[in-house]
């Protein structure tokens, strides 16, 4: 395993090819049952496995990562996609978010810094349009590296929980395990979430 930082290890660890995240698959059924694409955010993109797959059902990505290597392999990955991508190398806290009717955030907002991640849900929430989406996951308190881990996002159930008032949240599912992590064992605890903003009456 790579050490936790290491972005550009944990990308070569990944490999070319990666099926995308069951939660993505999930929300996409979910809107294409409605009949539905749109514009989609994925934050913290990394190299794009889940970007690729939005482009490929029909959906405008705004593709966004603070690692310019990433962004760069989701490039050539992504090379036929033309205008429905526009990619942006920068930390998630600092970006510039469109309106949009997905945002996408596999296991990456937690790396955002507790200082700045309420400002950034605020512009998450404020960025979807009415009958969008969140999906993604939240590092939870009982996290290994919540003990370690300073600069990183951490949540108990009920704050969780509460990220999403005003919204119908469509699944919210809490996983503990004890596996590996970066370069160490390590217990992962994580909350999955979709959760859509209501439509305007």
């Amino acid at each position: 395993m790579t050490a936790r930082g290491d972005w550009v290890g944990y990308y070569d660890e990944q490999g070319v090819e990666r099926e995308p995240r069951e939660l993505l698959l999930d929300v996409l059924s979910r809107f294409e049952r409605e009949g539905l694409t749109g514009t989609a955010i994925d934050l913290g993109c990394g190299q794009g496995f889940e970007s690729t797959e939005l482009l490929r059902r029909g959906w405008h990505v705004v593709a966004i990562d603070a690692e310019e290597e990433g962004v760069r392999r989701l490039r050539e990955r992504a090379s036929e996609a033309g205008l429905r991508l526009r990619t942006v190398v920068s930390p998630m806290e600092n970006a510039e978010l469109p309106s949009a009717d997905l945002v996408h955030a596999s296991y990456s907002l937690s790396f955002c810094p507790p200082a700045a991640f309420p400002t950034l849900w605020d512009r998450i929430r404020s960025s979807l349009r009415p009958g969008g989406r969140f999906v993604g996951e939240l590092f939870g308190d009982r996290d290994t590296w919540a003990s370690t881990e300073s600069d990183m996002t951490f949540v108990d159930e009920v704050g969780a929980r509460a990220l999403f008032d005003g919204f119908e949240l469509e699944s919210f599912v809490e996983e503990e395990e004890d596996s590996e992590g970066w370069d160490e064992p390590k217990h992962w605890h994580v909350f999955h979430a979709i959760a859509r903003r209501p439509d305007l009456r």
